[in-house]
């Protein structure tokens, strides 16, 4: 089922970067193609580790860790286009960066998906949660989106730490993955809105 359930994320990540590339002039497109296609391929990867386990072990799931990590940059990337070029925003970026090689050295130091899980609710809740909501207007009524979709995500961070297991065949890691894939679709509906509206910062 993790198998089955990482590639119905991959496949439809795969679907939205292909469908975003007449976007290619935006820099906020951009970066949430980036997005998707390492997402994509973490989750491809992902399944493939889930499946093969047994030969592979913990190492097999590395390439989905460290692709999962260079994605969320990416999405915080993509959110910090909309915020107003200057020394803020250069923080931002520099924190976002040291942020994403803290959790992914981590990772690897300890060979522990939690670091990676970490890093994601991180920049889910602060880059596309909490700065949806700041960057919010009549013109950008397109980040409700990115604010549906987190709070669709954020059941998965109990589900997953409390190892909440509704079925055998169902477990934490399926549902997470369930609630992932419901949230990159109103991500994906946000990028499209925002996209529309012309007014993403270009460098």
């Amino acid at each position: 089922m993790a198998f089955i359930t990482n590639w119905l994320i991959a496949f439809f990540c795969f679907i939205a970067w292909f469908s975003l590339r007449h976007e290619k002039d935006r820099e906020m497109v951009r970066w949430w193609r980036l997005f998707y296609l390492c997402l994509g391929l973490s989750t491809f990867f992902g399944g493939l580790g889930h499946l093969f386990f047994q030969y592979t072990g913990i190492y097999g799931k590395i390439p989905c860790w460290s692709l999962g990590v260079v994605a969320g940059y990416g999405a915080g990337r993509a959110m910090l286009c909309f915020w107003k070029p200057g020394r803020t925003r250069n923080i931002l970026i520099k924190a976002l960066l040291l942020k994403s090689l803290f959790f992914w050295v981590l990772t690897m130091l300890t060979l522990k998906f939690l670091f990676v899980s970490i890093d994601a609710i991180v920049t889910y809740l602060v880059f596309c949660g909490a700065f949806a909501i700041i960057l919010y207007d009549e013109t950008h009524r397109a980040m409700r989106f990115f604010v549906i979709g987190v709070l669709v995500l954020l059941p998965s961070a109990f589900i997953f730490l409390l190892k909440l297991n509704p079925h055998r065949w169902f477990n934490k890691d399926d549902l997470s993955h369930i609630l992932m894939l419901a949230c990159i679709i109103f991500f994906f509906r946000g990028v499209k809105g925002l996209a529309r509206t012309k007014i993403a910062a270009r460098n």
